[in-house]
Order: C-alpha cells, then sequence, then structure tokens
C-alpha cells in the first residue's frame, strides 16, 4: 500500500486502496489529528492560575497544561516565588475552580522556603474562603464534627496502610475557662481525642518548651527546645517571653 499527497503529520491521511474497499469512512492514519479534534483539544485545554489575573491574560488563561513554560530573570525579581506560587495553585481542587491536580518542584539552588510554600498556600486559602464564602460557614456543629472526625479516620488508615507519619500543625484560639478567656489548640475538644499523640509548643518565660499532652505509650512530660540557625536543637536563651498554651 502507498498514500498519495503531501501534508504535515497532523493533517488526515488515508492509506490509498481503502477507499475503493466501499467504506465510506476509512480509517484516519493512526497518531493523525483531524483540524477539529485539534480545535476542542485547545478549547479544553487547562490552565494553572499564575495568581495575578493580568499575568494570566498574556498568558492566554495561565500556564499552559502539555507545555513547557520557561520563565527567567535576574536575581530578586520573583521567580521562586511565581514557582512556589504555580506548585500551590495547582492543587486547588476543581469545585473552587482549580485542577486538582499535584506538584514536584525540584530545586537545585536550595532557594526553596518552606516558610514562603504555607505563607503562599494560607493565602491560597484565604481567597478560596473569599470568593467561596459558603465553604467556611459551618453552621451544623454536628456536622463540623463528623466532618474533622472523618478525616481523623482517614488519615490514620493513610498512616498505617502506608507505614507514614502523619503530622498536623494546628494553630491556637482562646477559650473561656474557669471565668477567664486562655489559649488552647484550634478545632474543639472533640478534635483533640481524634489524634494518637498530641506534643503542645509553649513558651515559659524566654525558653521554648514542648509538653506530651497525650501518648498511648508514654507519660505525660515536657521538655526545653531551641530554634537556631541550624534548625530545632537542645534548649537556649530567648529574649523574647510569650504566653504558655494550655
Amino acid at each position: 500500500m502507498s498514500y498519495t499527497g503531501s501534508a504535515p503529520a497532523s493533517s488526515s491521511l488515508y492509506w490509498k486502496g481503502m477507499e475503493s474497499s466501499g467504506d465510506p469512512h476509512p480509517p484516519i492514519l493512526a497518531g493523525a489529528q483531524n483540524a477539529w479534534d485539534m480545535l476542542s483539544d485547545e478549547q479544553s485545554q487547562k490552565h494553572i492560575t499564575t495568581g495575578s489575573g493580568d499575568l494570566n491574560n498574556i498568558l492566554g488563561g495561565g500556564i499552559h497544561c502539555k507545555e513547557v513554560t520557561e520563565i527567567g530573570g535576574v536575581p530578586g525579581v520573583g521567580k521562586t516565588q511565581l514557582g512556589i506560587q504555580l506548585a500551590i495553585n495547582v492543587q486547588i481542587p476543581v469545585e473552587y475552580g482549580g485542577l486538582g491536580g499535584k506538584a514536584v518542584y525540584i530545586d537545585t539552588e536550595g532557594s526553596f522556603m518552606v516558610e514562603r510554600v504555607y505563607q503562599i498556600a494560607e493565602g491560597c486559602i484565604s481567597d478560596i474562603l473569599e470568593h467561596f464564602p459558603h465553604s467556611h460557614d459551618f453552621d451544623d456543629l454536628a456536622l463540623r464534627t463528623r466532618v474533622l472526625s472523618g478525616l481523623s479516620l482517614k488519615l490514620m488508615k493513610i498512616a498505617k496502610a502506608f507505614n507514614l507519619a502523619v503530622v498536623l500543625l494546628n494553630q491556637v484560639t482562646t477559650k473561656f475557662t474557669e471565668g477567664s478567656f486562655q489559649l488552647t489548640l484550634a478545632l474543639g475538644d472533640s478534635w483533640s481525642h481524634s489524634c494518637t499523640n498530641r506534643l503542645i509548643l509553649y513558651w515559659n518565660g524566654n525558653d521554648r518548651y514542648a509538653y506530651l499532652d497525650k501518648s498511648p505509650s508514654l507519660p505525660v512530660a515536657s521538655a526545653p527546645y531551641a530554634v537556631t540557625g541550624k534548625g530545632v536543637r537542645d534548649a537556649a536563651s530567648s529574649n523574647h517571653k510569650r504566653v504558655r498554651v494550655t
């Protein structure tokens, strides 16, 4: 068999001889794509938002999937910031206008900043709650408790099934107890029973302390620690006095 004529690889090509087989719609050459399919693919192409409407506009909607995009510039102009932003934005759930995807960030220069990732992620969540206010109006406290309980069970199952250490970082809130307001961990009493272990970090004068509040196999205990330029180390003095979390 042979084919006649010349056309780019993306055009419709038919084997000569197929037309005489009586089939009014001879099979298209493997790998070829017609113009209609190409148009449909372009219109359904997904994009990762940059977080900037103006930047999205000049990019035709954002960073294009199925393509390679290079971002260059002088030091300090924001390349790493944009890279981290994209790694966060691609994970925005579909129901909130995102792709619900995952990200792999490969750092070859040591410029990846975990603290900055956390800040950008918090900002992303804040924007979502602003545009989708219904997503955080838990008027039904019973429903809130069930949702938290379900999340806890799923995390425990994942930890056991894949031999993972699941670590949750919680914020603090105020609680009215015995006639006064005190700092306590957020999400309420029901959540406090959901985790296997609970470690509370607090200030004791100028020193940082960690308090093991809950464990199935270890006694309640506390230990001083320090945050240094090298990371978390044994206790060191600090000049900042904070309030202990109870």
